[in-house]
């Protein structure tokens, strides 16, 4: 019987744990950051789902107890510094890494599109326009939006339906309709329905992939001519597709 670490937190991960769940010879535990990210992963008796943030140490000590066959990095490919301490304990104890990674979404190039390196950099641009802004980049970055001039009335954020992260939101003034609070990833209809509903000027995300709806905020945008400021990503990576581990480990 193997035994699989997927340190997940994306659709990927959930897909793979998914998979893996299904094979009769395979053992899986499944890392998420959050109760909420734990609660989405497939319930089988062969999975193990581990919902807490760990630092590298606390990576080195799992791995050296469950004795794991190999380790996928399903993390999200804006989560670098997790992703560092998952490829740096699985070095330590000399398991396989594999690093699951997203395809960077290619479409052409528009003139309503501003790029940006970090959320800084949005931040900095944001302050020189006027209305409204549906920020789609997730709740962790949402303090610096704080420094945005009228914030609370301009910009509406919409994140996963977390108590924590709903609470830490209402803390820095996202409140009432300004808090949209739901599971992604979302189709184009929805975004230009929430496009009209809050009369959105500029649509700030990250470059999530396919799998994170990225290409449909950029129709949504498109169809509806708001701005969309993406913030590129942090690293360029090298791994797996999703669709290659599995195709591949049934092959085998």
């Amino acid at each position: 019987m193997k035994h699989f670490l997927i340190f997940a937190g994306t659709t990927e991960g959930r897909e793979l744990t998914e998979f893996f769940a299904t094979q009769k010879d395979i053992l899986v535990t499944v890392c998420t950051a959050t109760e909420y990210g734990g609660e989405l992963m497939p319930l089988h008796p062969s999975v193990t789902v581990i919902s807490k943030r760990l630092d590298e140490e606390e990576m080195v000590d799992l791995m050296k107890e469950k004795h794991f066959d190999r380790v996928y990095d399903a993390t999200h490919p804006y989560a670098v510094i997790v992703s560092q301490n998952v490829k740096a304990a699985a070095k330590k104890v000399g398991l396989t890494y594999h690093r699951i990674v997203r395809p960077v979404q290619e479409f052409e190039s528009m003139e309503n599109v501003v790029f940006v390196s970090s959320m800084k950099e949005a931040v900095a641009y944001l302050k020189t326009t006027n209305g409204n802004i549906l920020c789609t980049t997730g709740s962790k970055e949402l303090a610096a939006l704080c420094g945005i001039p009228d914030y609370r009335e301009r910009v509406f954020a919409r994140i996963i339906p977390n108590p924590e992260m709903v609470a830490h939101c209402y803390e820095l003034g996202f409140q009432g309709k300004h808090l949209i609070c739901m599971q992604g990833p979302f189709s184009e209809e929805l975004n230009v329905a929430l496009i009209h509903q809050f009369g959105i000027k500029y649509l700030l995300t990250k470059d999530s992939g396919k799998a994170g709806g990225f290409l449909e905020k950029v129709e949504s945008a498109e169809k509806t001519g708001t701005k969309l400021v993406i913030i590129g990503r942090p690293v360029e990576e090298e791994g797996e597709r999703l669709e290659d581990v599995i195709k591949n480990y049934s092959q085998a």
